[in-house]
């Protein structure tokens, strides 16, 4: 095998290990905003021992590799790659505020000793289940980057609707939720 083809494999094997990170957090997510009991909190707010370090490690073979791919391809200046990175460095910062409300939240669950108005006010938190959004569409939105090879102007498209997307995701979701919950809303039948 050669040193290309194993970078591509670690490339591409890293991609697939942030999807399943950024699934264990959506999973999180989910499990911890239905939390009634601490001890559902507890077990909810961490579902991969070492999480964060696996995304982050995923996230800088997915750059690095991505890095060596492109010189090798010589493709920087083309308009996917370029916009490839500046979405991937997008991505980063939403995930170091994510995780450091995730950290309070956790901390919170450890000193708390009953599901207090403020401990579900914080599980409630629309910045966690909008910067996940964002960041799920995001790097869907890089892998079409990378498989569609656009130009310049369909290379920043693809990149906004994933951003508006994901900012649109989350809005949705509870609008729809806040309407199956209101008395006599029959939505299933119709």
């Amino acid at each position: 095998m050669s040193l290309y083809g194993f970078v591509l494999f670690l490339h591409v094997a890293a991609v697939l290990a942030l999807f399943v990170c950024l699934g264990f957090e959506a999973l999180s997510l989910f499990r911890l905003r239905r939390a009634s009991t601490l001890a559902e909190g507890r077990l909810w707010i961490d579902p991969l021992p070492r999480l964060p370090l696996w995304t982050g490690v995923s996230a800088l073979v997915v750059f690095g590799s991505g890095i060596y791919l492109a010189m090798r391809m010589s493709a920087f200046g083309q308009a996917w790659i370029d916009l490839s990175i500046v979405a991937l460095l997008f991505i980063a910062p939403l995930g170091k505020l994510t995780s450091k409300r995730m950290r309070a939240i956790r901390h919170a669950l450890a000193n708390a000793s009953t599901m207090e108005p403020q401990l579900f006010s914080r599980l409630d938190d629309a910045w966690l289940k909008i910067s996940l959004s964002v960041r799920m569409f995001i790097f869907l939105g890089i892998v079409l980057l990378m498989t569609a090879k656009p130009e310049l102007l369909q290379s920043i498209s693809i990149v906004a609707c994933s951003v508006f997307l994901g900012f649109l995701a989350p809005l949705v979701s509870s609008r729809r939720r806040t309407l199956l919950s209101q008395p006599g809303t029959n939505l299933g039948n119709g």
